[in-house]
């Protein structure tokens, strides 16, 4: 099951978003290299984070601008990346990480952990969520530097799975904006955020911004929750 790469991207984009209020999601994290962000991602655990497989390096807590020095932050290291096994580059399939810290961040106000779903659960189609993130903004060379947020709408998965021509599975989740074109990929491995709860996870979106005819995709974090406490336990 094989996406053809032209059509798909993880570079992150969020259209007709607003500025989020600073710290109101608390659990969202700037996934770092050499000091520029490269994608997002949920803490879940005081030492653990969530985000796609295909993503890691240094983590950012309790950030709300990426320029300005702020004393909310926490910055750490990575003591171990454990992908989900059967992660699939090719077809973006169980695009999930878990990323350990090489230290336990310290819970403020700033810096909390976000609930996971239950095993298996699932969110109706019609269903509005938010996602936020750093990703770039169209119309603007740079990408934003403070945190930005929109609201999305679930859809349905066989609708989704006609859309992106029988690509999507029983453990992603479709979105699109509430205009079919407000979100472009979110922030790559960054939150879907359902009634409080992390349900997915940014994976991909079309490569052309805004494209009404692709919704964004993600993983199903409920799909995962088995696996995820395993890790936890055991590392």
């Amino acid at each position: 099951m094989k996406i053809p790469s032209g059509d798909r991207t993880h570079q992150g984009r969020i259209v007709g978003g607003q500025e989020a209020t600073p710290h109101s999601y608390p659990f969202a994290v700037s996934i770092q290299y050499q000091g520029e962000h490269i994608c997002g991602g949920s803490l879940i655990r005081p030492q653990w984070v969530l985000t796609a497989a295909h993503s890691a390096f240094r983590v950012v807590l309790g950030a709300h601008s990426l320029i300005t020095p702020e004393s909310t932050q926490q910055i750490f290291g990575i003591l171990r990346a454990v992908p989900y096994p059967l992660y699939d580059a090719q077809a973006d399939t169980n695009d999930l990480q878990l990323l350990k810290l090489n230290g336990s961040a310290l819970m403020t106000r700033s810096v909390r952990p976000i609930s996971l779903p239950g095993w298996n659960t699932s969110v109706r189609p019609g269903t509005q969520c938010s996602v936020c993130g750093w990703g770039d903004i169209p119309g603007r060379d740079d990408p934003t530097t403070v945190l930005m947020k929109t609201s999305v709408v679930v859809q349905d998965r066989q609708a989704c799975n006609s859309s992106w021509k029988g690509n999507i599975n029983q453990d992603m989740i479709c979105t699109s904006g509430p205009n079919k074109s407000q979100l472009q990929g979110g922030d790559s491995g960054g939150p879907l955020i359902c009634q409080g709860r992390l349900r997915g996870v940014v994976s991909f979106s079309s490569r052309i911004c805004g494209d009404p005819r692709y919704p964004d995709v993600y993983a199903r974090v409920s799909t995962f929750v088995g696996w995820i406490y395993d890790v936890l336990q055991h590392y």
